[in-house]
């Protein structure tokens, strides 16, 4: 067994830990204790079943059509909102929704903006 241990790299996938403490207010089931994914990450990622039972197979063996985006444990994405958070000096747009089987949780970013007025608010 080696002694030597290198760096290990953590890849996280959570905005940042304040916003995701926030999420419970919003309504969110255990926002601390779930998977969360970014949209661009979600989109990019591909799992084992995706390589196995990929469209290419059921197009080939005749198995339908190509289905919508779906989360990794088979569910429809999320319904996702527009959330902001404010901060001390500017304010932070997110679009937010979690998955109602497995409990993971989507989003993703807008440009954060210190300028935002209340009538832009209502605007995703």
């Amino acid at each position: 067994m080696s002694t030597r241990l290198g760096p290990i790299l953590i890849d996280c996938d959570a905005p940042p830990y304040a916003i995701v403490q926030a999420c419970e207010r919003l309504g969110l089931r255990s926002p601390l204790d779930v998977r969360w994914r970014r949209l661009n990450h979600a989109e990019e990622s591909v799992g084992w079943t995706q390589l196995l039972f990929g469209q290419a197979w059921k197009l080939l063996l005749g198995a339908g059509r190509p289905r919508g985006k779906n989360c990794s444990c088979g569910a429809p994405l999320p319904t996702l909102k527009w959330c902001t958070f404010v901060g001390l000096r500017q304010r932070s747009r997110y679009l937010i929704g979690q998955c109602d089987c497995c409990l993971t949780v989507f989003w993703d970013e807008a440009k954060a903006d210190s300028s935002l007025t209340h009538s832009e608010e209502g605007q995703p």
